[in-house]
């Protein structure tokens, strides 16, 4: 299985209280590929045909929780309901990691969330379950670094994982989203594939993310 990462994505300047903010510059929407491929296997309208529902999230990097959420319902694939500027996190927690850097965690699955404020929290720690709350259309993690513990007003920052591997890279998003809804294969470009360390994963590229153990 590999995780098809859509990012960086969402790079409009949100004006808020007189200010203009960028929080999402770098986030990357993650999605996980079954055996086959698919991102969906089964009734497209279930949570539970997607491979990505339920997956842990785990903690990219120590430190310390200054908001967790786990209030909303998931929604239906497709069919969101209900989505006001309150909830369109869903269910939702932010890490606190030093040095001005906040890790935003969003989506998550409802009754999921494991970890409260004031936590402290170590590499590899699991913090809930991938879901679909919130502004969401279907399972997936959204993700991205700050410079404020707030999802809307602050700006976004530039990260790296330690290490993946790219397995390939998709067709274009409107084509993905086809294949998504017929429950088809996603057939992968995998003419540059190979490992990467200290990189960011950029739009339609599927990785691999090793096994660690949570920091001791």
């Amino acid at each position: 299985m590999g995780s098809c990462c859509d990012g960086p994505h969402r790079r409009a300047f949100q004006p808020i209280n007189g200010g203009l903010y960028l929080a999402q510059r770098f986030a990357i929407d993650f999605n996980r590929l079954d055996a086959e491929d698919r991102l969906v296997a089964g009734d497209p309208s279930l949570n539970e045909s997607y491979p990505s529902f339920g997956q842990p999230v785990i903690a990219v990097a120590a430190g310390t929780v200054v908001a967790a959420v786990d209030q909303f319902p998931d929604q239906v694939p497709n069919a969101p309901t209900g989505v006001t500027l309150e909830s369109a996190n869903g269910n939702h927690v932010i890490i606190d990691l030093g040095d001005g850097r906040y890790a935003f965690y969003a989506h998550l699955r409802a009754g999921s969330v494991t970890v409260r404020a004031g936590d402290v929290v170590r590499r590899g720690d699991g913090l809930g379950a991938l879901g679909n709350s919130g502004s969401s259309t279907g399972p997936h993690l959204h993700f991205h670094v700050m410079s404020a513990p707030s999802a809307l007003v602050a700006d976004g920052m530039p990260y790296v994982f330690d290490e993946f591997d790219l397995v390939g890279e998709t067709p274009p998003i409107p084509e993905l989203i086809a294949l998504s809804e017929n429950g088809t294969p996603v057939p992968l470009d995998t003419v540059e594939t190979g490992p990467r360390l200290d990189a960011l994963p950029l739009g339609r590229t599927v990785v691999d993310f090793p096994d660690h153990p949570a920091e001791e």
